[in-house]
């Protein structure tokens, strides 16, 4: 006879799969998403239409449920997980060999759950599976609660519309060297307190599943249950019935293990990372410029509104995509830099050079994705740490072209790293920009990076243009800087580029077009207005901008452009 816990952990993935794959499910979590729940998911997912992106999420969390592998526990491995996960004194560092399968789901019944929620809910299911695109490597973990009988529609199983559970939380659960805060740390950010013991608790579920002392016995379901599988198309049909060696063991095991894999760690001090300085949010904010408050403005501010929200909606992108492909990043830079920064220029946040070697080291990164992440990394970490500071231009490109070389920014630019916004005839160009440090002599490049006028462009899209600040003419500027980045290919054994008239003016002219609205700017007595305070709904920050600690972008208003002396 089937063990009871194989008829419950079958039953309960037969009706997931089948509700993640009905209407139902889009509209329960397009309601979710109304409700203000935000699902993770690769950075890029965010620039799609809100249906796609819940397309993608339920066929992945379905991919899941259908190709992994299905666990349940006896009472005490159960208990014992539960008590672990409690107890927050207790490190539980997260190894790919704590996983028992590489995708899977994790079935408890509601009499013994794996955890309870503040909101009463049992946790009954936890799901995994591979990282999502872009992520590092690790998880993407989400735990479930059962929907209460009371919410169901009525006859919802004869309908179809039968919601057997619903999501309580997801993450993306990295290997170490990263060490996710709540698996070990005692003081939590108030923003992690809700989900520590869940996750915990998931974690020891998995060091129970994976111990010495735990069998694993294959059971299969009853036929029908079976058959129910198979007609949805699920691999793996039987359940893994996890069973303790003998009572009082479980809890040990857990707790002993965790205990050799954190002795194994010591001396290892970058597996206690930092709060972050103004922390990239889980979902970009607008603030002042939130579209449900647009009817309340004309359509001059309308139009600000909305370059405002594109603005934000892509660098909070890339943003996600960086700390998705290399967790903690920001923090752990900001941590450098306080260390280090006596070590090169005042002007300059962190040469990108550093931040490169920081991406090979410490994340395994290759020297070619080093190089091109680096400088973009650089200018999304300056920026963050100069407060998020933004201008925004009306004036047509062309109009503020400029051929002279803005030498003085190493003086005068009032934050590390500035954003750039350029509505120009109604395509919107944005860019971030900020002083590199290049070469022993400690060299200034200007270096900014842009969209082109393309909303949802990605880490991997983002164009690099720079110049070193030297001269009088960009075109002068421009082939010194070939000049310096030729001479280092030879000296790596490779060949110069060949030299190219045309090629030289192009790149200058480019540059023009944005070195003379940023030396402007940046320019003593430029007059800028706060573009949220002209809402009536914040009152107006004053010009030159400060650090800040706020996750959301300030944006500024450039209505005056002195000449830059």
């Amino acid at each position: 006879m089937p063990h009871p816990l194989a008829d419950l952990a079958a039953g309960l993935r037969s009706r997931t799969l089948a509700f993640l794959r009905s209407p139902v499910s889009r509209e329960f979590w397009n309601m979710l998403v109304d409700q203000g729940h935000t699902f993770v998911m690769p950075a890029a997912w965010t620039a799609l239409p809100r249906a796609r992106q819940i397309e993608a999420l339920l066929a992945a969390e379905g991919k899941r449920v259908s190709d992994g592998t299905t666990f349940t526990m006896t009472d005490d491995l159960v208990r014992a997980a539960r008590e672990t996960g409690q107890d927050q004194t207790i490190p539980l560092p997260f190894t790919p060999d704590v996983l028992p399968a590489p995708s899977g789901m994790l079935v408890f019944s509601a009499d013994e759950p794996l955890a309870h929620l503040p909101t009463g809910l049992p946790v009954v299911a936890v799901t995994w599976g591979p990282p999502m695109d872009g992520f590092s490597p690790g998880v993407h973990l989400t735990w479930w609660a059962p929907m209460r009988e009371e919410d169901q529609e009525k006859d919802a199983a004869a309908r179809g519309r039968l919601i057997p559970i619903i999501p309580d939380f997801d993450l993306h659960l990295p290997f170490l060297p990263h060490f996710d805060t709540r698996l070990h740390s005692q003081k939590l950010p108030s923003g992690l307190i809700y989900s520590a013991i869940p996750l915990r608790s998931v974690v020891a579920a998995w060091y129970a599943l994976t111990a010495d002392g735990t069998t694993l016995r294959e059971e299969r379901p009853p036929a029908t249950l079976t058959q129910a599988l198979k007609d949805l198309k699920a691999k793996k049909r039987g359940v893994q019935v996890a069973t303790g060696s003998g009572t009082g063991t479980a809890h040990p095991g857990i707790t002993d293990r965790a205990a050799q894999t954190m002795r194994d760690l010591e001396g290892a001090d970058y597996f206690d990372p930092v709060p972050e300085l103004a922390a990239t949010t889980r979902k970009a904010e607008h603030g002042v410029f939130d579209a449900s408050l647009d009817h309340q403005l004309d359509a001059g501010h309308r139009r600000i509104a909305h370059i405002y929200r594109e603005a934000a909606d892509h660098w909070h992108r890339l943003e996600t995509q960086v700390t998705q492909r290399y967790p903690g990043i920001f923090a752990d830079l900001e941590e450098l830099r306080a260390h280090s920064r006596s070590q090169w220029q005042p002007w300059c946040w962190m040469p990108s050079i550093r931040v490169s070697a920081w991406l090979t080291r410490m994340y395994g990164a290759s020297i070619e994705q080093a190089s091109w992440d680096g400088p973009r990394i650089a200018a999304l970490g300056a920026w963050r740490s100069g407060g998020r500071h933004s201008v925004l231009t009306t004036l047509p490109l062309r109009y503020t072209a400029s051929d002279r070389v803005p030498a003085e920014l190493t003086e005068t630019m009032p934050a590390h790293g500035l954003g750039l916004v350029f509505d120009d005839d109604g395509t919107v160009h944005l860019l971030l920009t900020y002083l590199d440090e290049v070469g022993d002599r400690g060299n200034a490049e200007l270096v900014l990076i842009s969209n082109y006028g393309r909303p949802a462009s990605m880490l991997e899209d983002i164009t690099k243009l720079s110049v070193f600040l030297t001269g009088d003419t960009l075109l002068d500027a421009v082939k010194a800087t070939q000049m310096y980045y030729d001479h280092a290919a030879v000296q790596d054994g490779d060949q110069p580029h060949p030299t190219d008239e045309a090629l030289y003016a192009e790149h200058a002219y480019s540059l023009g077009l944005f070195t003379g609205t940023l030396a402007s700017l940046c320019t003593p007595g430029a007059e800028l207005q706060d573009a949220g305070a002209l809402t009536g709904r914040k009152l107006p920050a004053p010009w030159p901008p400060e650090p800040n600690v706020l996750s959301e972008t300030t944006l500024w208003l450039l209505t005056g452009t002195p000449t830059p002396r």
